[in-house]
């Protein structure tokens, strides 16, 4: 039973950690005249993703995905083109001005007025990133 509230209480400080976040994006996201999913987006974007990856991630229709990117592109944040290995997929990437803006979000979310992650010594935070790196790895495939 023990094991069953822990687990429990894992999922909900989780939850409440995520919640947290999404606000703190979203509010940054609003000072950059981003909306919240554009924002979002903004910071996923690391690497060139494909716009299909999107609709997974945000667990929404295809055409939702396609008015966040135009809007994105619109502001000159992004760009789309086809993926050289198959022109079926369109893939989307970070304009520099898009690179930019995503480097402004990563610096005000560290910023020490931070709330989310300031009450945290150097050690606990490594301890945090090992952790949230186990639970998101991927899924070993047979």
């Amino acid at each position: 039973m023990p094991q069953e509230t822990s687990l429990e209480q894992s999922y909900l400080v989780l939850i409440k950690f995520l919640m947290l976040s999404k606000r703190r994006i979203f509010e940054l996201g609003a000072q950059h005249d981003l909306t919240g999913m554009q924002a979002m987006t903004v910071f996923l974007l690391d690497t060139p993703r494909p716009m299909n990856n999107f609709k997974k991630i945000y667990n929404c229709d295809a055409s939702n995905v396609t008015g966040l990117i135009d809007g994105l592109e619109q502001k000159q944040l992004v760009s789309r083109y086809e993926d050289p290995a198959d022109r079926r997929l369109k893939m989307v990437r970070l304009e520099p001005q898009g690179v930019k803006v995503r480097k402004a979000l990563i610096k005000q979310m560290m910023s020490h007025n931070s709330p989310l992650l300031s009450r945290l010594d150097a050690s606990e935070l490594k301890t945090f990133i090992t952790l949230l790196q186990k639970i998101t790895a991927p899924e070993p495939t047979i």
